[in-house]
């Protein structure tokens, strides 16, 4: 292109980007306000938490005018229910929430995080009694959920009888029973602040009725992180991966088991990294741990690559998992189920190559081609001393040296001279000097 074409195809660009500047800032008006809704349906998960995270900072990118979360959940992680918790505390953009048919358990301290609450006619929100219900982990669950229902403005009890059976409101809850509310006693006690029908309703009773409504999806990598995040998955996979490897040892070379297990564990991880709670290095420890211990089998003995081995995978597991206490859980799932299943897998194959490594499976005798080793040199006809009495065994000097000896079935006293008769190995045989030889 010469430079004469060059001026004339500038002013063309230029032109053009003038003329659809004014265009496309007419239809940024003509878009008029956005309302995002989100739908948070089945178990929640860190997952979830990452999606609701990302579509709650879009809304705030974009200049919605609120957030719409369609609840219907029966709960799931709480650890995953309080990050998504706070980051709709921490959202510019007002977050209320739909429940069409039911939030229970995390899905209520979700429901109690927005600023409104609208129900649907028929459904319920409630049940989070934690699992496990020791009185540390209820203390810890019914303080998020009466600090989240004071920060909104709503009755802390009722937020906290929802966790905790030991406490009693009257008209709504006895005592050793778990809050559950319909959407009528959640209208009556604040914790509903509208009914509607539908999405249609609850957007007019929001007064969103005329937004643009822009419906957040799932992509592929959430749906594919919420699938393997989920607890019983994440379990499945890490119970799977350390089967098929032990399995592995029980089969020659490297096969179908030794593939299942990698494939498992690297879903495992990956889950986890898609989610956002998993880091490359937890993923690294554990592999370092599989690499350490097939060394360790290589290598005769149960020494420091095993040991080290066994702390790698332990701290790559637990550490990759969306906390502490679940990655320990998980862990002991797995190693329960893996040790629970090694006694089938012996009765199935056999032995495998490590335990044989171990183990010795046959006796080593002259008619399998073992002899026994000799000593230095060879005492036959020497003479000496009883140290101790020989019962037939004790123990006799021979010139300078102490020897372990035995007799040929007689006993000797301590003091009496000996000669060395025959040696066989590294056992030697002794006799008084005034007694035949055996075989004489």
């Amino acid at each position: 292109m010469t430079r004469a074409h060059i001026k004339p195809t500038l002013c063309l660009l230029l032109l053009f980007m003038i003329l659809m500047l004014p265009a496309g800032l007419l239809q940024a008006q003509s878009a008029g306000p956005v309302v995002r809704a989100v739908l948070v349906d089945g178990e929640i998960t860190p997952a979830m938490a990452a999606y609701l995270t990302e579509q709650i900072d879009l809304a705030n990118d974009e200049g919605a005018v609120g957030l719409l979360l369609e609840i219907r959940t029966l709960g799931g992680q709480v650890d995953a229910a309080i990050q998504m918790r706070d980051a709709m505390v921490a959202s510019s953009v007002p977050v209320a929430v739909y429940i069409e048919s039911r939030a229970i358990s995390a899905g209520a301290l979700i429901a109690i995080a927005a600023d409104t609450i609208v129900m649907a006619p028929g459904s319920h929100m409630g049940a989070a009694k934690p699992i496990p219900d020791d009185p540390k982990t209820v203390a810890f669950v019914s303080g998020e959920f009466r600090s989240t229902a004071e920060k909104n403005n709503r009755d802390p009890q009722i937020a906290m009888a929802m966790v905790d059976e030991t406490i009693a409101i009257e008209g709504l809850v006895a005592a050793g029973e778990i809050l559950d509310m319909t959407a009528q006693e959640a209208k009556a006690n604040g914790y509903a602040d509208h009914l509607a029908s539908g999405r249609a309703e609850a957007l007019k009773a929001l007064g969103w009725d005329n937004a643009t409504l822009v419906q957040g999806e799932m992509n592929f990598r959430h749906r594919i992180a919420q699938f393997l995040s989920s607890y019983t998955v994440a379990s499945i996979l890490l119970t799977v991966g350390m089967l098929a490897l032990i399995a592995e040892l029980f089969t020659p070379g490297f096969g179908v088991a030794g593939t299942i297990g990698i494939i498992s564990f690297a879903l495992y991880f990956t889950s986890g990294y898609l989610a956002g709670y998993t880091e490359l290095w937890s993923a690294a420890i554990f592999l370092a741990g599989i690499v350490l211990i097939i060394i360790e089998i290589i290598v005769p003995g149960f020494g420091i690559f095993g040991i080290s081995g066994l702390i790698a995978l332990v701290v790559g597991v637990v550490f990759s998992a969306p906390t502490v206490g679940q990655g320990i859980l998980t862990l002991m799932i797995a190693l329960g189920a893996t040790v629970a299943a090694i006694p089938i897998l012996i009765k199935l194959f056999g032995k495998s190559r490590l335990i044989q490594r171990m183990v010795l499976s046959h006796a080593e005798t002259v008619a399998n081609g073992y002899v026994h080793t000799r000593t230095e040199r060879d005492l036959t006809g020497q003479t000496g001393v009883a140290l101790t009495d020989l019962r037939p065994a004790g123990l006799v000097r021979i010139g300078s040296e102490r020897v372990d000896a035995l007799t040929e079935g007689g006993y000797i006293a301590r003091g009496t001279p000996v000669t060395v008769v025959h040696m066989q190995g590294t056992k030697v045989f002794v006799t008084t000097r005034d007694e035949p030889e055996s075989g004489s």
